[in-house]
This record gives C-alpha cells, sequence and structure tokens, in this order.
C-alpha cells in the first residue's frame, strides 16, 4: 500500500487520496474530444482491442442468461427430489446457513483460485494475455495478504450475517419451485437492489470523511485482482457488498435456490470484474476495472447509476477513442461487422 503524504482534493465527492492515489485520478480525468480529435493522456488502459471484445452487449447477456437457465433447469429436472430431500434431512436454519455458506463460500474460492492461475502459472497466462486490461502483475507475496483478507471477511462478516439472515430472515426452501418467468424477475429485482446499494454506498465511501478509513484498502491495486474483490475493511464488506443483496432476496422473498443463483452470479462477476481480464463470455470487466484505474468514476456494478448521473464521461471518451482507432486498424471482429452492416444497408 502506498504510505505518501495525503491530499486533500477540492471535489467532495473525491476522496482524500496519497500522491499514488492522485496520479491515477489526475491522469484519468480532463479526456475530451476536440474537432473530433482525442485531447487528454494516452492511457495504458484496455489498449488491446481483443480486451473489448466482451462489452460487446451479447456478451453482456450470457453471464445472467446462464445463472437464470441452469438455475431453472437444475429446479426442473433435479428440483422434484431434491428439495424434498434436502428439507427431510436438514432443518430450514441448516439449509439457510450452512448450505448457503458452503456452496457460496466454495463456489468463491474454487473461481477465484483459477483466475490465480490464470495470474501466476505463465503456459495458463499467456492463454489469456490479450484480454488483460492493465499491465501490471501481483506477486506471491500480495496474493497471500490478499487472501488472509479475503478469509478473515468471510469469517467475520459472512459467517455472522448469513446465520442472521437464515434465523430472521428464512428463504423457503421447499416445493413448489419457481418457474423460469419468476427465476428472471427475481434476478432483474435483485440486481436493481445489487446496484442502487452498491453505488450509494460506493460514492458514500469515497468521500472525504470515509475514504482513507473504510475504503482504500480496497484501492491498493490500481490493477485488481480477483481476489481483491473482497480485499476490504470489515465495514465496507458489510455495508456495500452485502447488505444490498441481503435486503433485495429478503425484501421480495426469493427461493432458497434463487437466493443461491443470484450469490453465485454475483460472485463469479465481482470475481470476473477485479480480475483484469475481460474474458468474452465473462461479466464486462471494463466498467469497474477503469474505476480501479481512475479512482473517481464509474461507482455502481453495472453502469446504469453511472450513466444516469454522468459519473464516467471520461471514461466513455477514452473507450470512444479506442474504438475510433480500432475502425482505423480494426481486426478480424471489427472488420465482419464492418461488412455485416454494409451488406445490409
Amino acid at each position: 500500500m502506498a504510505t505518501g503524504a495525503q491530499v486533500e482534493l477540492t471535489n467532495d465527492s473525491d476522496p482524500v487520496v496519497d500522491q499514488q492515489d492522485l496520479a491515477h485520478s489526475a491522469g484519468a480525468n480532463g479526456a475530451t474530444t476536440v474537432a473530433g480529435k482525442y485531447v487528454g493522456k494516452e492511457h495504458k488502459w484496455a489498449r488491446p482491442p481483443s480486451s473489448r471484445w466482451n462489452h460487446e452487449h451479447l456478451y453482456q447477456t450470457l453471464p445472467i442468461a446462464g445463472a437464470i437457465g441452469l438455475t431453472w433447469l437444475f429446479n426442473t429436472v433435479y428440483g422434484p427430489t431434491f428439495y424434498p430431500w434436502l428439507n427431510a434431512h436438514y432443518t430450514p436454519f441448516e439449509i439457510n446457513c450452512w448450505w448457503t455458506l458452503a456452496l457460496t463460500s466454495g463456489f468463491y474460492w474454487a473461481v477465484g483460485l483459477v483466475f490465480m492461475a490464470l495470474d501466476m502459472v505463465p503456459f495458463l497466462h499467456a492463454r489469456v494475455a490479450q484480454y488483460k486490461l492493465q499491465p501490471r502483475k501481483i506477486t506471491w507475496s500480495e496474493y497471500a495478504q490478499v487472501c488472509g483478507i479475503v478469509a478473515r471477511n468471510q469469517l467475520c462478516v459472512n459467517l455472522p450475517l448469513t446465520a442472521a439472515s437464515a434465523y430472521f430472515m428464512p428463504r423457503p426452501t421447499d416445493l413448489p419451485l419457481p418457474g423460469l418467468g419468476w427465476t428472471a424477475v427475481v434476478y432483474v429485482v435483485c440486481l436493481g437492489f445489487e446496484e442502487a446499494g452498491f453505488y450509494l454506498v460506493h460514492r458514500a465511501v469515497h468521500s472525504k470523511r470515509l475514504y482513507a478509513k473504510v475504503h482504500k484498502m480496497h484501492h491498493r491495486f490500481s490493477a485488481p485482482v480477483a481476489f481483491a474483490s473482497t480485499y476490504c475493511t470489515v465495514a465496507e464488506h458489510l455495508s456495500s457488498n452485502l447488505l444490498p443483496i441481503v435486503l433485495g432476496v429478503g425484501l421480495i422473498n426469493a427461493h432458497w435456490s434463487l437466493t443461491i443463483m443470484f450469490f453465485c452470479s454475483l460472485e463469479l462477476g465481482t470475481l470476473a470484474t477485479h480480475s483484469d481480464y475481460n474474458i468474452p463470455g465473462l461479466s464486462d470487466a471494463l466498467q469497474h476495472d477503469w474505476h480501479h484505474y481512475s479512482f473517481t468514476e464509474n461507482f455502481g456494478p453495472t453502469g446504469v447509476i453511472d450513466e444516469w448521473l454522468g459519473t464516467n464521461s471520461n471514461y466513455k471518451v477514452w473507450l470512444g477513442e479506442l474504438q475510433r482507432r480500432d475502425k482505423d486498424t480494426p481486426g478480424w471482429y471489427t472488420r465482419a461487422r464492418m461488412e455485416l452492416a454494409q451488406k445490409t444497408q
């Protein structure tokens, strides 16, 4: 973690940052276009066109459609026998607490270890290097520290919150199981809770009063890694990462199977968007990776509220410039789209 002297920025919405943070945020701000030409810093962010393929709308729908479809398929094929067995052998509290913890924690570590292998095993890294957004590489000692904080947060926050939720707001675990339509509705509604809750808390912890105490730990890595998604203080993990989604599934009274679906889907999403790889078919990492790079934009997980409130202007300018350059020297995917557009005119 950088240890330079702290500098206060003039905008109340900006954090108190150290010299390293200030250099990144200042370098990312102020970009614009004049007479159709880009005027601003030449960022070393998302330069390879392949690192931006996943930004296409088709790719962005795949993780959500996959989570909804697989959950509905499991409930349709295996649910009628699995859930009677589950309820016959375990109490609602045991299912909502221990089964939830086992499935979500196990899934998080399994996927995170895959991303760690992509970072640290040379021949695996070579397979995904074209999707890397920033050039920095993490060390084993840094990974050890990150994983220690992740384990602490799961033990000190996930465990008691899951137990409390299982006791006070247990999710239904029996039949009948939700159909495809309700599964999709629950996902969209819970995603709305996550977008609104995360954005509001995230903007708050970027204030002068809270940044250094609550949020600065999470910004240790301007080029993050997957496990850095929960490398944060206990206060931030509770208020930002967990409470919005727990409230969402609780208020809509989602079936336990849909709770697991949404939790695991968000875990896969946050691991992917913190991995610094924008791999096609996974959640689009551009939105949040830019936040770690610039510090002062893209506060929401999906970008909907950022677009609404205009907290993504420099991000959009730089992406637009990269897309303009792609058209000047198009790759195979861009060429294919241009040729298809010409044929359909």
